[in-house]
């Protein structure tokens, strides 16, 4: 599926610095960015239009694209945690909102992804606490910060 479809699919328009980016990438292209002080920084994995529509699969938990697979993470969550909201960088964010972030790219198992809701920011998803941190404005501020792996 291509990157139009997915927008259509999701309701989304995604920001055309990302399009523009997805455009001249190639599926697990690496990024390095460095979201704390004195720390050395992860290589982000970038998915390219393809890997955007590969299914991830977690066991007994369900089956989704790649740029949704925050759903599944968030499903697993709840039911365990019996909690309908996240820990943040901003406070306590609803999951329903960061389930419905379009993932990018991904590092050890943690998610690179875009919040439609917060104009398109940038954000990771922590799966080992399944908490969440924002790291940008826009996917134009976080590659200005970011050097190519």
């Amino acid at each position: 599926m291509n990157i139009a479809k997915i927008q259509v699919e999701r309701g989304l328009s995604l920001p055309s610095d990302y399009l523009d980016f997805l455009m001249t990438i190639e599926g697990g292209e690496g990024y390095c960015f460095n979201e704390y002080p004195d720390f050395e920084g992860r290589c982000w994995a970038f998915f390219d239009e393809e890997l955007l529509s590969e299914n991830i699969d977690m066991l007994q938990i369900g089956t989704a694209p790649a740029h949704r697979q925050l759903e599944l993470y968030l499903n697993c969550y709840q039911e365990f945690s019996n909690s309908n909201f996240v820990h943040s960088s901003d406070g306590m964010l609803p999951i329903e909102r960061v389930a419905n972030g379009f993932v990018i790219a991904e590092e050890n198992g943690d998610l690179l992804y875009l919040d439609p809701e917060d104009q398109f920011s940038v954000w990771i998803f922590h799966h080992d606490g399944s908490d969440v941190k924002k790291v940008s404005e826009s996917i134009s501020k976080w590659l200005a910060q970011a050097t190519i792996a």
